[in-house]
């Protein structure tokens, strides 16, 4: 457009100023460009100018004026909408930052929170497990002492009851021997073999062997050195027999308390190994669940903060690029705008005037 109307004033200009015919040289030189034979063309208007109707261009003229106007209308008004929409578009994209920001804040608040209690359970759990291990170690050797001691006494048990089996029979002989009856084994090697177990027991049944042999034999005949061993034989039997009986009671106390702990040390196992054990680890992959979650819902969110920032980053950009089309555009049109009353001016400084 600006190269057109330049053409057309240099054009008006010259042919406004020739006076009189041109040469055919000159003629064929300027038929043969397109600036000589626009010069040409008015060139003829001008000395035609009093002969012709130039309304029709001058409303060429005045349509090319009023379309540069409309699309000046036109343009600032797209561009004002545009305007509106760029800033409904970054209000909304800041919106969505902020809330993001916010929501990655908070998110990552809760991912700590739970990272840190689950850290505390699995310090607790491993505390438990330990526990566990150490009662379980203290149940099993109080298990494998009782059990041990259990023997011990069943062997001492059973010592003093051979011993008093032994001491019964020597003394039911005595009784037999005594009352006259016929006794067709006299061996007394059963009440050796009865009493030598007791030798831990510091039971001096030497003599009482020694005496009992000698009663025994069938050319003794001594009522009262009989009377006296059994009376030895039956005050060792009755030691004896105490000694089971406190042998006895004092198992059975140490038993009842070992009992006791044990039960005490199972019911402890039985505790951690089903109920707080287990109540910690559900803990633990409830706590597991809900990091895995939170942890999702912040990329989810760190996702979705950068797309709103690339988003307002974006509309930022189209804006000024947006602005700075629209300057341009605004500066080409009001340039074209400035350059019709130029025009007018030209054409009526060489005759060609509206009617």
């Amino acid at each position: 457009m600006r190269k057109l109307v330049s053409v057309l004033l240099i054009s008006l200009t010259l042919a406004s100023q020739i006076q009189g015919p041109l040469s055919n040289p000159i003629m064929n030189e300027l038929e043969s460009t397109h600036l000589g034979k626009a010069f040409l063309k008015l060139l003829s208007l001008k000395s035609k100018a009093q002969q012709f109707d130039f309304s029709k261009l001058y409303a060429a003229l005045d349509d090319l004026q009023n379309s540069i106007k409309q699309r000046l209308a036109d343009e600032q008004q797209a561009y004002q909408q545009d305007e509106v929409q760029y800033f409904t578009d970054k209000e909304f994209f800041s919106g969505q930052i902020t809330q993001f920001q916010n929501e990655i804040a908070s998110l990552e608040i809760d991912v700590t929170d739970f990272t840190e209690s689950r850290d505390l359970l699995q310090i607790a759990l491993n505390g438990k497990v330990d526990e566990l291990k150490e009662v379980q170690s203290l149940a099993d050797g109080l298990a494998a002492r009782v059990k041990k001691e259990e023997g011990i006494f069943k062997d001492q048990q059973n010592q003093y009851t051979n011993a008093v089996q032994a001491l019964d029979q020597a003394l039911q002989l005595i009784g037999q021997l005594r009352d006259g009856s016929f006794i067709q084994n006299r061996s007394v090697s059963f009440l050796e073999e009865g009493l030598k177990q007791l030798q831990h027991q510091r039971i001096m049944y030497g003599p009482l062997i020694t005496a009992f042999t000698q009663i025994m034999a069938p050319s003794f005949n001594d009522s009262e050195a009989s009377a006296k061993v059994q009376k030895l034989i039956q005050n060792l039997r009755d030691t004896i027999v105490k000694n089971k009986t406190d042998l006895e009671n004092a198992y059975q106390q140490v038993r009842a308390i070992d009992d006791h702990n044990l039960s005490q040390y199972n019911q402890r196992i039985s505790n951690l190994s089903t109920i707080v054990i287990p109540t910690i680890q559900a803990e633990i992959q409830t706590r597991d669940a809900q990091i895995q979650t939170k942890q999702n819902l912040l990329r989810d969110a760190q996702t979705n903060f950068k797309t709103a920032s690339d988003n307002l980053d974006n509309t930022n950009n189209r804006w000024v690029e947006r602005t700075n089309e629209h300057n341009k555009l605004m500066d080409q049109l009001l340039t074209q705008q400035s350059l019709f009353p130029k025009i007018v001016s030209e054409l009526e400084g060489a005759g060609v005037r509206r009617r």
